[in-house]
């Protein structure tokens, strides 16, 4: 075995350690820890955004959901800025055959964010009654390196756009 073959295997072999200890410099949301199986209630697969963004990059949330019983709806966005303040919420009807499963990324604009600039984004999952199924928190601050890009094992399920995130970083409510 050559040492550039063997070295290719090291950086692999850490690449999925890492994916088995967490993602890094990024956060996963608290409620895919531990999370128990509820009969009937949407299960999240996998839940994952950058803690950082740079300022005018496309900030992706990746969360992989399914509900065994077909309820789910829309998806809610509500973002908070450090200090207390709240934009205008956002929400995505789930289009037809999603209702079950879905998975990819949600993308929101930061161009008219500050660097340096903290917020925290809610997503919830509503069921067709209008009930919150599964609510999620996902801190990020603008300013940093570009975030990298997911693993290409774990990018066949998950590149793909859901939806975007309509909210504008410069108008709280």
């Amino acid at each position: 075995m050559t040492a550039e073959k063997g070295h290719k295997i090291y950086l692999f072999l850490i690449l999925c350690f890492l994916l088995t200890v967490g993602l890094p410099s990024g956060s996963r949301s608290q409620a895919t820890e531990n999370q128990p199986v509820i009969q009937n209630q949407p299960v999240i697969h996998f839940s994952y955004a950058p803690t950082k963004v740079r300022k005018g990059d496309i900030w992706k949330v990746y969360l992989s959901v399914s509900d065994p019983g077909a309820n789910m709806s829309k998806v809610y966005f509500r973002i908070e800025q450090g200090g207390g303040k709240r934009f205008n919420p956002s929400f995505m009807m789930l289009k037809k055959g999603m209702e079950q499963h879905f998975a990819g990324y949600f993308a929101l604009h930061t161009s008219s964010a500050d660097d340096g600039d903290e917020f925290s984004l809610e997503l919830s999952v509503v069921d067709r009654k209008g009930s919150e199924r599964v609510g999620l928190k996902f801190p990020f601050q603008i300013g940093g390196p570009s975030a990298k890009p997911l693993p290409p094992e774990m990018e066949k399920e998950l590149n793909q756009r859901l939806g975007m995130i309509n909210i504008d970083l410069n108008a709280p409510e």
